[in-house]
């Protein structure tokens, strides 16, 4: 059986889950929910969350999630005959197909290097898994790309043959305050994924994960000043040590070129 956890008043995926062709699952929601009146009786409602949850799989719908009338039914299919996985994964159409197992390396390159539309709503996890390496965010909501790969850590993810899941990503907000945002969630994920890794496991040479890091760091400017973004590199455990800091100011270095470049080429276009 799965959970389904849902967030509060999509009521597209209340309809995309009461047309499940395979109904053994559950429903949990938001305690203030009012929308889950109208589906009392028609799916298994739970008011609650991931504590609550005592199903052996758990899957996070968001909105912009639209499952198909087989979404559930192929993931439990997939668990029952493949039962020594930790994550399952599920494509998204018209999307970089993930492969038919796929380590936490190859998952950080999908999703941190290459982008490859990989939305939380995609991945099913083992329940008590999740429990044990959930990874949250400060303001306590859990942090997607982390989790993934925490969760993933001793077993690869397991992709759903034909499975898929339809989904439309948020409007990103242009406003300069969202966007910094933006780049300083990717930072704290680079410094996560560092403490996950490792120095010695690291996915990238330590050259491409300078230029990785520098790339990020370089679209502060010119919010901040090239010194402030300095101080920024040098917090990240790869700048470490006294030739590690020179060859990361150098990199530092060259994207903030790259960024200034960038400006240029807007301004001109305008």
């Amino acid at each position: 059986m799965i959970a389904f956890i849902l967030p509060k008043g999509d009521d597209k995926l209340y309809g995309a889950l009461l047309f499940q062709k395979n109904k053994n699952f559950k429903v949990y929601v938001p305690e203030d929910d009012a929308w889950a009146k109208d589906y009392e009786g028609k799916l298994q409602i739970v008011r609650g969350s991931l504590p609550e949850v005592h199903e052996p799989l758990v899957c996070f719908l968001e909105s912009g999630a639209s499952p198909d009338a087989n979404f559930a039914g192929r993931i439990l299919r997939a668990a029952e005959r493949h039962p020594d996985f930790d994550v399952y994964h599920v494509n998204t159409p018209g999307g970089r197909r993930f492969p038919r197992k796929a380590k936490v390396a190859k998952l950080f390159r999908l999703m941190v290097l290459e982008n490859a539309s990989a939305p939380f709503s995609g991945f099913i996890f083992r329940t008590e898994r999740l429990r044990e390496k959930a990874v949250f965010k400060a303001d306590g909501s859990l942090d997607p790309i982390p989790t993934v790969l925490a969760a993933a850590s001793e077993r690869p993810v397991r992709n759903v043959w034909r499975g898929s899941l339809e989904w439309t990503a948020a409007q990103q907000s242009t406003n300069p305050l969202d966007e910094e945002k933006r780049i300083r969630e990717k930072l704290d994920l680079f410094r996560w994924s560092e403490s996950f890794f490792g120095d010695d496991n690291y996915p990238l040479s330590v050259g491409d994960q300078m230029s990785l890091f520098a790339g990020e760091v370089a679209k502060l400017y010119p919010s901040y000043s090239p010194d402030n973004l300095k101080e920024i590199m040098n917090s990240f455990q790869v700048a470490q040590g006294p030739i590690r800091k020179v060859r990361a100011a150098a990199a530092l270095k060259s994207a903030i070129k790259a960024r200034q470049k960038e400006l240029q080429r807007a301004a001109a276009a305008e």
